[in-house]
């Protein structure tokens, strides 16, 4: 209740308020009306006047002269400021560049070295198994031929020992031949050497006496002529 007690009065207040401000309105128009017929001039007095403004103008005229010298000089540092800024920028930017760059070709350098370094460590491991293998191939080659080397002194020994041996033998078996020239009695001989070794190897374990007998020789000669083919590897 009491808020739109409030509300009527201050509507009441409103309303009689805008009458007041109409007639204040009125007042003021007509007084500025009066005031401009009041200050037209006359020709003399116009005379002064554009002189004052001419005066006027010129003085702003002289007074803006040094404000816009001052604000030209002004103006000149900031624009070097900001060409000097630019040209710091400029070359922040080229050492930043200078500096990729630089980092760039440091890293294909180092991936080169370790290309070259393992490159050289297989060439390495190349070499040194060539190496490897030449040697074992020198050192079977070289055993191989002393292999035969020595295959041929063991074989040439036993020729020449068989030779001895035939000599020796010539006189011990009994041949019924005669006219028979050398050379045939060195092939008989050998012949029955032969004949004398496949018997024993045939009949393995056999009787002195029966070999004896059936060389025609003495059981001691038969003994000896046993332990001379041992001693040559004709017989075991």
């Amino acid at each position: 209740m009491e808020e739109l007690l409030i509300g009527i009065v201050s509507m009441i207040l409103i309303l009689s308020l805008i009458p007041l401000f109409l007639w204040k309105r009125r007042q003021l128009s007509s007084s500025s009306s009066h005031q401009q017929l009041q200050q037209v001039p006359d020709d003399d007095d116009q005379v002064p006047i554009r002189e004052n403004v001419v005066r006027g103008s010129a003085t702003r005229r002289m007074r803006r002269r040094p404000a816009a010298a001052a604000s030209s000089s002004s103006s000149a540092p900031v624009e070097d400021n900001i060409e000097g800024s630019d040209e710091d920028e400029g070359a922040y930017n080229v050492a930043k560049g200078s500096k990729k760059k630089e980092k760039k070709r440091q890293e294909r350098e180092a991936q080169r070295q370790a290309e070259e370094a393992v490159r050289e460590s297989r060439l390495t491991k190349q070499d040194r198994y060539s190496e490897m293998r030449r040697k074992k191939d020198e050192e079977r080659e070289a055993q191989e031929r002393q292999l035969e080397v020595e295959a041929m002194a063991r074989k040439a020994k036993e020729e020449e020992a068989a030779a001895l041996e035939f000599d020796k033998w010539k006189g011990e078996f009994s041949i019924d031949a005669e006219g028979t020239t050398e050379n045939e009695l060195q092939d008989e001989s050998r012949g029955l050497l032969f004949d004398f070794v496949e018997y024993i190897k045939k009949h393995k374990c056999v009787p002195l006496e029966d070999l004896a007998a059936e060389f025609k020789l003495r059981t001691q000669d038969c003994i000896n002529r046993i332990t001379s083919l041992e001693s040559m590897g004709l017989q075991t």
